[in-house]
């Protein structure tokens, strides 16, 4: 009987309780950094009390949480810590949640995202359509995704509590998606390679209408193992902003085995001293374009230092690496079981790709992080280099998209970068991988659409009309910004904002016209999104006409007819969100 009941209290989600948060944020937590939007209503700190699934994960000084950081500044303190329990997540409210309708609607971020950052825009635009809008931000942004795929069943439970719902709606983007996959998919027997979550995880519970996947690596990811220069930039454990496929590397090439640096704490596999990005050999997956140290058009500046020893293992020139085949061994073939085993066959599934490799760079230093320096200094190289360098690309079948002499321009003064290019891509995941709808189809769901848009990986989540104008406006007020003329057509065309609406219609409910809304109003408006303080679940459900009509009439400014202060203001802000691989 003792043994029993020890049992029954591991239960994950069977243990947390949905009806009480651990802390509840109305105040300054929900605004921007420079309090001039409210863009969430609130935050609550959700905690699971299980602690054979859940454990404390290995942070660096790069991914523990910082007052510092100019898109989460107050997560810290929502967390209570800068290196909080994986027992704990942040779950985000939209700003007129309490009057809103419908079936609710989850967002999932990728790998070192959160909520803020990634959501701001799309969680603003289904806001302003009276859907109850949720995001969550876990507590390790590079952590392991069945602890993510747990915390994603516990959101949903507390939505459901909230608002008395019977579904939701689940919109994830990059790693992510796969979290997300993982709790659709998982029921009662399936080898997942994690006895923990075997024994305690929650198994689906039917509680999800649809699913939305944007730039989700359905057949996994190879970047670091296929530029292994990128290792260069994490080669110190507390300054690591991503794992290396490296473990050892040796300053004075492999003749001088006497010295070196051990990498082992901050590479792929679970060893050494610490695990600081558990989630990323997870997603890990062969791909099949051609390696770039192994193409004649990668030249001199594409080279990969140690190319072939890095992606098949062994010891290579200035380094020694296990290989990637070793690392998807070490994060349990979890692509090859998703795939394996499917989602539940009664969910809608819709799936968004970008086609375009071509990003904005608020500071310059993104390829030197993510590739190679000698690559970023082609930042420095003339408009004529650029477009030959392009017109290679093509030439090779590298790259399917059109780059215009705007665009060009613009990497020549290093504010757009490249992302990958060793095959068609969004920038980060390959487009074979990102429409790879048979890791969802096993159990016969269906795949309602697959939509593929001229836009990178961090653009999917941004692009609409009012976006995209906003950039062409900034690029006709300035001629060094001509190069976001192309970009907001871009933005214009693809709409990915007007798509989500579309996709996740709820016909049921119907709160009458509230006027043509943009994307972002000036949510630091109190008569619109004003501070509701502490609130009972019970009092969520607002009847009151004159609130709706409030609301209403406070969003006139963001009604796609004019700039409001927040629509121009977040615009350097998106563009400074594509400085981070997701």
């Amino acid at each position: 009987m003792i043994a029993l009941f020890l049992v029954l209290t591991a239960q994950a989600t069977t243990g947390f309780d949905a009806a009480n948060p651990a802390a509840r944020f109305t105040d300054t937590h929900t605004y921007t950094l420079d309090g001039s939007a409210k863009i969430w209503s609130a935050i609550e700190r959700i905690e699971d009390p299980d602690r054979t699934l859940f454990h404390s994960e290995d942070f660096n000084d790069m991914t523990q949480w910082k007052d510092a950081d100019p898109f989460a500044p107050y997560l810290l303190d929502a967390f209570g810590g800068a290196r909080p329990g994986s027992w704990v997540a942040l779950l985000h409210m939209g700003p007129a949640e309490e009057v809103s309708e419908g079936t609710p609607i989850l967002f999932v971020p990728g790998a070192g995202d959160n909520a803020s950052r990634s959501f701001v825009t799309m969680a603003t635009k289904m806001d302003r359509e009276w859907r109850p809008v949720y995001a969550l931000t876990f507590a390790h942004p590079h952590g392991d995704v069945f602890l993510h795929a747990e915390m994603i069943a516990d959101a949903i439970a507390r939505i459901k509590e909230r608002t008395g719902a019977a579904q939701v709606d689940i919109v994830s983007h990059s790693k992510g998606g796969i979290a997300t996959a993982v709790y659709l998919s998982s029921e009662a027997g399936v080898d997942w390679g994690n006895d923990a979550y075997e024994s305690v995880g929650t198994t689906y519970r039917g509680d999800v209408r649809r699913a939305v996947f944007i730039a989700t690596p359905l057949d996994g990811i190879d970047t670091a193992w296929r530029w292994p220069s990128s290792n260069y930039a994490s080669l110190e454990t507390d300054m690591a902003i991503a794992p290396t496929s490296w473990n050892t590397y040796y300053p004075y090439t492999t003749a001088s085995l006497l010295f070196t640096n051990d990498l082992t704490s901050q590479d792929f596999l679970a060893e050494g001293d610490a695990d600081l990005f558990p989630g990323h050999r997870q997603i890990l997956r062969r791909q099949v374009q051609p390696l770039p140290g192994s193409t004649s058009w990668a030249e001199a500046y594409l080279m990969q230092q140690d190319w072939y020893t890095t992606y098949e293992g062994g010891l290579g020139f200035y380094s020694h690496s296990d290989g990637i085949d070793a690392a998807i061994e070490d994060g349990g073939f979890l692509m090859n079981k998703l795939q394996a085993q499917g989602v539940h066959p009664d969910i809608e599934l819709f799936v968004l790709a970008g086609e375009n490799p071509l990003m904005p760079s608020a500071a310059g230093d993104f390829m030197a992080n993510y590739f190679d320096e000698a690559f970023a200094d082609m930042a420095h190289e003339s408009a004529a280099t650029w477009g030959d360098f392009l017109s290679g690309l093509v030439g090779d079948g590298l790259l399917d998209v059109g780059v215009s002499e705007e665009e060009i321009d613009g990497m020549a003064s290093g504010k757009l970068i490249l992302g990958e290019i060793s095959g068609p891509s969004d920038g980060v995941v390959f487009m074979t991988s990102a429409t790879h709808t048979e890791t969802l189809t096993a159990r016969g769901a269906e795949v309602v659409e697959v939509k593929t848009v001229n836009l990178s990986h961090m653009d999917l989540l941004y692009a609409s009309p009012i976006t995209g104008q906003a950039l062409i406006d900034l690029a006709d007020a300035a001629p060094e910004n001509a190069y976001m003329r192309p970009y907001g057509e871009r933005y214009i065309e693809a709409d990915t904002l007007g798509w989500l609406v579309e996709v996740l219609a709820d016909p049921d409910v119907d709160l009458g016209d509230t006027g043509d809304t943009g994307d972002t109003g000036d949510a630091g408006d109190t008569g619109v999104l004003g501070e509701t303080g502490e609130s009972d679940d019970s009092d969520r459900h607002v009847d009151s006409e004159d609130q709706i009509g409030e609301k209403s009439r406070g969003c006139e400014s963001c009604n796609g007819t004019g700039s409001s202060p927040t629509n121009l203001a977040l615009v350097p802000f998106l563009l400074l969100l594509a400085r981070r691989r997701c």
